[in-house]
């Protein structure tokens, strides 16, 4: 055995010892999507839904259920809404922060 090869195998068993457990999040359900966009917007501060159903769908299609690609999407959805001066995100807005982040 090398020299590097012991140091490249101290250095993978050191990064291995710190990392503590490992998961794989599903992909959310389209049906749980707009829950889950409503959870995030009551921990903001809001209870009212500025999520419109085919928002919510076209943010569950676009992002393929995955929880970071949503929040991106969300996020960029409601920049696209509040610079078009409405109070709920519709799948246009949906579109235009799927091109922005793409």
């Amino acid at each position: 055995v090398t020299i590097m090869t012991q140091i490249i195998r101290e250095t993978i068993l050191e990064i291995a010892s710190r990392v503590l457990g490992r998961s794989h999040l599903e992909p959310l359900k389209k049906e749980v999507m707009g829950e889950y966009l409503a959870h995030h917007l009551r921990l903001a501060g809001t209870t009212k839904p500025l999520f419109s159903e085919e928002a919510v769908f076209a943010i569950h299609q676009n992002s393929g259920g995955l929880l970071r690609k949503a929040n991106s999407l969300a996020k960029a959805a409601l920049l696209a809404a509040a610079m078009d001066e409405t109070q709920t995100v519709a799948p246009e807005h949906v579109r235009i922060a799927s091109t922005e982040i793409i």
